[in-house]
């Protein structure tokens, strides 16, 4: 019995495989070397110059991942069956690459929740530094000290105002009258 997904491949294939994804690797990272000496008569609407940093970093990455590559296939023997896992299958790169669409779906969602986590932690700041106004203002006061208040809404049960702390959050009190 196989505990978990396991892939059976022979060690020839897998030399194989990993000799792919190894030229891959050394294909981009050619590419990326060539864009790090692109000039500015190079540049075009079309294939605008990119920042030098990033070429040569994703240069670097591709060189390295090519090396990591060809180190595993270097160490593998041909004559034995292996059997792989998801992860592993995943980490030697041994997957069909996925579709571009899919990949900008991904970077997309990675970013969207590292940008709302940076929004909620300034918010969670913001408020911390109200608190902290708040607390140390006169106990009996129900207010937030000399900041302006302007009043959104009022009825005959409560009145709704907007707080200007300057550089916190927007703050809105809601009282009952």
């Amino acid at each position: 019995m196989i505990d978990g997904l396991k892939i059976t491949i022979s060690g020839e294939e897998l030399r194989t495989l990993l000799g792919d994804g190894v030229r891959r690797h050394e294909k981009k990272a050619s590419r990326w070397t060539r864009e790090t000496m692109r000039t500015e008569e190079d540049e075009t609407e079309d294939a605008p110059l990119l920042p030098q940093h990033m070429c040569e970093n994703e240069a670097e990455r591709h060189t390295w991942r090519a090396t990591v590559l060809a180190f595993i296939r270097d160490h593998v023997d041909a004559g034995e069956t292996y059997r792989l896992s998801v992860a592993e299958l995943d980490e030697g790169e041994l997957l069909p690459e996925k579709p571009g669409w899919l990949v900008q779906d991904e970077y997309e969602e990675r970013t969207r929740v590292g940008f709302n986590l940076d929004r909620l932690v300034k918010s969670v700041r913001g408020l911390e530094n109200a608190a902290t106004l708040r607390n140390s203002a006169e106990p009996d006061r129900n207010d937030f000290g000399d900041f302006p208040e302007t009043v959104i809404e009022e009825t005959d049960d409560f009145r709704t105002t907007r707080i200007d702390v300057e550089g916190g959050p927007e703050i809105i009190k809601i009282e009952r009258k």
